[in-house]
């Protein structure tokens, strides 16, 4: 084989590991054994969030089946009404939930960059077990489904406008090893917009006049829309304000409220720092086989009662953390003795 033969061989190699056509709407078909050949996301960033979660539910639904039962339905007794709709939805809930793309990703995103709690951190980055969750995180999913309802909103007004006011939805990268999907960037006021679909206790607090701006939202809030700034600003766009949308989880949309500040990029910077001095401290403590997640600091609170890793009752460990336990029996022992 002459030299030329041999390139010649090695291009066509090479030219036949690129992929074929676009993205399919399966970010993970690369564990399947037809895989399109894109990256997770190259998925996202061609489809968009939407697409790919309806993609996904198409999948999980079996067309023979929705054929039979559309034509001829399965009738198990006449006189008795039929099982718990909530009941068989609380399954099917928790089942597509456990299968979505953002439920499997093992990276950390800037949303989860800004928990105040280190150990936290420290328990995602080292792969230890999440205690079991028998339900559907119903708040989250509401919280989804809001925001495909936004990127659909901002679609229709970019549309009216005549020009593409809104980046919705576009992946940034907070720096090589981190990114997500930033909800929107309005081009007219270099403002990044984060989505919240919150309840009455959130948007009560952010209402408040008597305390300082940036204690107005949670520490992870915050810290998530300037990380989402930093990563808008690393694609070119300009950057001054950041801005949390806090969308009412009420009747009235006017019930909802809105947190807005400078971008202050040192915040996202600290952000990352912390994030790799974790990754640092997990490697140095041989976490989660040596067990020793009471060495990393936590930060104890309200936040804990959501926290996939609290199993109270015992000392940090590989299996979990107490959480905010001490801080419960202190106030209980308070009011006792009040």
């Amino acid at each position: 084989m002459t030299s030329h033969e041999a390139l010649a061989e090695l291009i066509g190699r090479m030219e036949s590991r690129q992929p074929a056509g676009p993205p399919c709407l399966d970010p993970w078909c690369g564990t399947t054994r037809n895989p399109c050949g894109h990256t997770p996301d190259a998925h996202m960033a061609h489809h968009g969030a939407r697409a790919i979660l309806a993609g996904q539910a198409e999948q999980h639904a079996h067309p023979a089946t929705l054929a039979a039962t559309a034509i001829t339905g399965v009738i198990l007794d006449e006189d008795t009404p039929p099982p718990s709709t909530v009941a068989e939805m609380r399954t099917a809930l928790k089942d597509y939930d456990d299968n979505r793309p953002r439920s499997m990703q093992t990276t950390l995103g800037p949303s989860e960059l800004g928990t105040p709690c280190q150990r936290q951190i420290a328990y995602k980055l080292s792969g230890a077990t999440r205690q079991v969750i028998n339900a559907p995180k119903w708040a989250a999913m509401q919280g989804t489904a809001m925001h495909a309802l936004m990127e659909d909103v901002l679609g229709f007004h970019n549309g009216q406008l005549g020009r593409p006011r809104w980046v919705i939805e576009q992946r940034v990268d907070v720096d090589d090893e981190i990114g997500g999907a930033g909800d929107a960037y309005d081009a007219d006021h270099a403002l990044v917009v984060d989505w919240k679909y919150v309840g009455v206790t959130t948007l009560r607090k952010v209402r408040r006049k008597t305390v300082p701006v940036e204690q107005l939202v949670t520490p992870d809030y915050r810290v998530q829309a300037h990380l989402y700034g930093y990563g808008h600003e690393r694609a070119g766009r300009p950057v001054r304000w950041v801005r949390l949308v806090l969308l009412a989880r009420s009747h009235d949309y006017d019930d909802s409220a809105e947190w807005t500040e400078r971008y202050r990029p040192e915040i996202a910077i600290a952000a990352l720092d912390r994030y790799y001095a974790t990754q640092d401290l997990v490697a140095a403590l041989g976490l989660p086989g040596s067990g020793l997640f009471g060495a990393v600091p936590a930060r104890p609170g309200d936040a804990c009662q959501w926290c996939e890793f609290r199993r109270p009752g015992l000392a940090a460990d590989a299996s979990g953390c107490p959480g905010n336990t001490d801080d419960k029996i202190d106030k209980q022992m308070a009011g006792l003795i009040a």
